[in-house]
């Protein structure tokens, strides 16, 4: 019988810490590419994990897009380049939707006859001023940012 062939990876100990040296290696690895590093102000930390997942595509800028609706922009679709108070403002938005699902998913489990009032003074008129709602809408997607040149 033959001897098995030399291992490919070698451990080693160092200064207390064990090392794996891989032997078949001819070259250094490549540096890693550099990650550009998303800076965030102090202030902006609590939403910035939010907007982060909403909004993973971004410009040549480096700026987050979102992208609009017909549904409820007038202007929609279309495609907005979030200017660095967008991002807060959309990140304050998405804080408020949550506190105020989770203060209505408390209310129902506490007493359901209690969310039936709620729901109708919220629904009902929103139905009714559909048409200014969007104009509204599209006025405060209009602050957010600026359509980037296609």
């Amino acid at each position: 019988m033959s001897k098995p062939p030399p291992p490919r990876y070698k451990i080693v100990e160092r200064d207390g810490r064990l090392l794996t040296i891989d032997t078949w290696a001819t070259q250094a690895p490549d540096a890693p590419p550099q990650r550009r590093a998303d800076l965030i102000a102090p202030g902006d930390a609590l939403g910035a994990p939010l907007v982060a997942a909403l909004f993973r595509v971004r410009d040549a800028q480096g700026r987050r897009l979102l992208t609009t609706s017909p549904n409820w922009d007038r202007k929609g679709p279309r495609v907005i380049a979030l200017s660095s108070t967008g991002e807060r403002r959309i990140a304050a938005l998405g804080l408020l939707s949550i506190g105020v699902m989770l203060v209505l998913l408390l209310v129902a489990l506490i007493d359901l006859e209690w969310l039936l009032p709620i729901i109708v003074v919220v629904v009902v008129p929103a139905g009714a001023i559909s048409s200014s709602r969007t104009s509204l809408v599209t006025r405060w997607l209009d602050s957010l940012g600026e359509e980037p040149a296609r």
